[in-house]
């Protein structure tokens, strides 16, 4: 087993991050669809969309709301024609965003320091915290860049969503991973702080659109347990992938497709006219 730096966290700039040696989540969640989805992202990662563009935004903002203004630039028009490239030119290396980008990020980030409970974990901690270390199960060497560690000892980090309603939200954020990167993080602080402190985790959850409503959640340990043995599973996928070189789709190959329920049943009315349509 390799061995890597026990801290708990070190200073990296996000190219040195996405240079170092490791497995990240961003890359392994896409085990939850098989091992050819994940060979493909490895690959081919995917390029910055205007929604990324915007989530990063929104967590230099919360996090880091003093390089904001350091790191991002207005841009009031459409981003065509010869003076948007101008005006990139001349605010380099600042990202430029739209006005209407610009000032939702501002309001998520008032939004969420106004809330009292978001305000007192944020007031004092660390942000972009960078972890390398390797998995206990397999030994694969994993790297992890974490939103906030707040010194009360949690980690958190930023989702904006459609809604914070508590049954939506949760069956949204395992949908999405967001406990299973919670588990890998807490993981690598464990491993990484060379203490094998698990410290919290939760999810500052706010509203995409206005009034912008936000919720803390600290995610349950029973099922950061399960998210946990999953993230874990992958690993252990793609190092047995990794020692056959295949890498295959979703299963079974071959499976008998069903018309739904509701296609079959008997209803009133006119058969559907598909010639029509």
């Amino acid at each position: 087993m390799t061995t890597r730096r026990k801290l708990p966290g070190i200073s990296l700039s996000f190219s040195q991050y996405a240079a170092a040696a490791g497995c990240n989540y961003s890359t392994l969640k896409a085990m939850a669809v098989s091992p050819l989805h994940y060979w493909h992202r490895l690959h081919h990662p995917p390029t910055e969309t205007p929604a990324m563009l915007l989530g990063r935004a929104c967590h230099t903002a919360v996090f880091e709301p003093d390089k904001f203004p350091l790191e991002y630039a207005l841009w009031a028009g459409d981003r065509r024609g010869g003076a948007y490239q101008q005006f990139v030119e001349a605010n380099q290396p600042k990202t430029v965003l739209r006005e209407g980008e610009y000032y939702q990020a501002l309001a998520i980030r008032d939004a969420v320091r106004g809330i009292p409970a978001a305000a007192a974990l944020l007031a004092k901690g660390r942000p972009e915290v960078c972890l390398l270390w390797d998995n206990p199960t397999t030994g694969m060497a994993c790297k992890g860049r974490l939103d906030w560690i707040a010194a009360t000892g949690a980690i958190l980090d930023l989702k904006t969503t459609a809604s914070i309603d508590p049954r939506w939200f949760a069956a949204h954020a395992w949908r999405m991973g967001y406990f299973h990167q919670q588990a890998m993080y807490q993981e690598g602080y464990a491993v990484a702080s060379g203490k094998g402190t698990v410290l919290k985790c939760g999810i500052v959850a706010v509203e995409q659109t206005p009034p912008h409503a936000c919720r803390i959640y600290w995610l349950d340990s029973d099922s950061l347990g399960k998210a946990w043995d999953e993230y874990v599973h992958w690993l252990e996928q793609v190092q047995s992938c990794n020692s056959t070189g295949i890498w295959p789709g979703p299963g079974p190959v071959e499976s008998d497709l069903v018309a739904p329920a509701w296609a079959t049943a008997e209803a009133d009315g006119d058969p559907v006219d598909f010639d029509g349509i």
